[in-house]
């Protein structure tokens, strides 16, 4: 598996970019370049057409976390990407992060393999059900 965030990143970067590294800003592929510096995080990239800084793990449901991405891989190569049931307690120990970030690493793979056609309608049906909920209360209300 992946020991180290280097190789973490290499393996998304092949999988994601099977072309070269591509901006998702602007789509611009060919300038490009990857910002080697001491403070600069490892994967970062900066392209020199929108001049906008980016890395592989932009737009994916690992933004946005200090979680590293070799444990995201590993938490979703242990949950068979949110097919396999585990419980958070067991993920926590097995990743070496605490609880509430193994419960919060599981809810996002989870929220991602859904299809997105059934979050919406379930959140349409949850809407119209409390819409006509708190309709059916307000005429209850006027006819006493």
């Amino acid at each position: 598996m992946f020991s180290d965030e280097i190789s973490a990143h290499r393996y998304l970067e092949r999988v994601l970019w099977p072309d070269g590294v591509c901006c998702p800003r602007c789509g611009d592929g060919g300038k490009v370049g990857e910002l080697n510096g001491v403070s600069t995080r490892i994967g970062t990239y900066k392209c020199y057409k929108c001049r906008k800084i980016f890395s592989v793990l932009h737009g994916t449901l690992m933004s946005a976390s200090h979680v590293p991405a070799h444990k995201w891989l590993q938490a979703m190569w242990l949950t068979e990407g949110g097919a396999k049931p585990m419980r958070a307690y067991h993920l926590a120990r097995i990743l070496n992060v605490s609880f509430k970030t193994a419960s919060s690493m599981m809810r996002r793979i989870v929220e991602a393999t859904r299809p997105a056609s059934s979050c919406i309608e379930s959140a349409g049906a949850t809407r119209s059900q409390s819409t006509s909920r708190s309709a059916d209360r307000m005429a209850a209300r006027l006819t006493t």
